[in-house]
């Protein structure tokens, strides 16, 4: 099974519920191996690529999804 990460930098008035590729002010898809990378890699490469800190207004969700073949 291929699993990405998926990114998305939601702002802070949306619902984490709502938070969604289609949302989102920003998505970014990485290819990953595990669930675990997936989380591990997804908050890393979120927080560090995209700048988002604790005082900006918007936040980080991470989602693991199956690649579709």
């Amino acid at each position: 099974m291929q699993l990405v990460a998926v990114i998305l930098v939601c702002a802070i008035t949306t619902a984490p519920a709502d938070c969604t590729r289609e949302s989102a002010l920003d998505v970014v898809v990485r290819p990953v191996a595990m669930p675990m990378e997936c989380m591990s890699q997804g908050q890393a490469l979120g927080a560090s690529a995209l700048d988002v800190r604790r005082e900006d207004e918007r936040y980080l969700m991470v989602r693991c999804e199956k690649r579709a073949s």
